[in-house]
């Protein structure tokens, strides 16, 4: 990993867009990883239910990546759709955490399309700052960061849900691991908007 930061780090305009990827990296490693639990201790679903709440977030997804993104790029760009993605993202996770009732995760999963380009859209960036000849070295030391966090997020998630799993059901502190991703996503929005920000006055300039 050290490695992986010197080398994105050389890249000119990247250095604060690691931040975002390591952020929103780890948020979806504890989403993914304390979502069926999560939904256990806090609806009482059953693995039937739970595996149709996960196709509906694939069958979203697959939508965004293979129809909207395209699209939403070229109306938005990817900095400014970025941001727009992650505003998305912090509020879903944590009206996730606070849902009272089971179908209100599938309300917010379909309320959160933007959510879903987050990824593809810092990718985006990533790879616009790089030349040619760091295409590969760049991407790579990318999915490197994204591997870490799926690494440390259960790390993370497991002991958060060992802190609520004696709450009764539906109790709003059950959701803390969605409220801690909530807060990730919301950091990410802080680099990503300065450079955003600081793009936008070069072309001033």
């Amino acid at each position: 990993p050290i490695n992986t930061l010197r080398s994105l780090a050389r890249l000119e305009g990247v250095g604060l867009l690691i931040l975002v990827v390591g952020c929103t990296g780890l948020a979806q490693g504890v989403l993914y990883n304390s979502w069926v639990l999560y939904n256990e201790f806090k609806f009482g679903w059953s693995s039937l239910q739970n595996g149709w709440s996960l196709a509906a977030v694939g069958v979203v997804s697959v939508l965004v990546q293979g129809v909207l993104l395209g699209p939403l790029i070229k109306r938005f760009a990817a900095p400014r759709l970025t941001v727009i993605g992650l505003v998305s993202s912090t509020i879903a996770y944590a009206a996730w955490g606070a849902a009272t009732e089971g179908w209100m995760m599938y309300a917010v999963v379909f309320c959160n399309l933007l959510g879903f380009t987050v990824t593809a859209s810092i990718q985006s960036l990533i790879s616009a700052a790089a030349d040619a000849k760091n295409q590969g070295e760049t991407m790579g030391s990318v999915s490197s960061i994204n591997s870490f966090m799926a690494v440390i997020a259960p790390l993370i998630s497991a002991p958060l849900l060992g802190m609520v799993s004696h709450l009764p059901p539906g109790d709003w502190a059950i959701g803390t691991p969605l409220y801690f991703g909530a807060v990730l996503q919301g950091a990410g929005l802080v680099p990503v908007s300065y450079t955003h920000l600081r793009a936008h006055e070069t072309v001033l300039d």
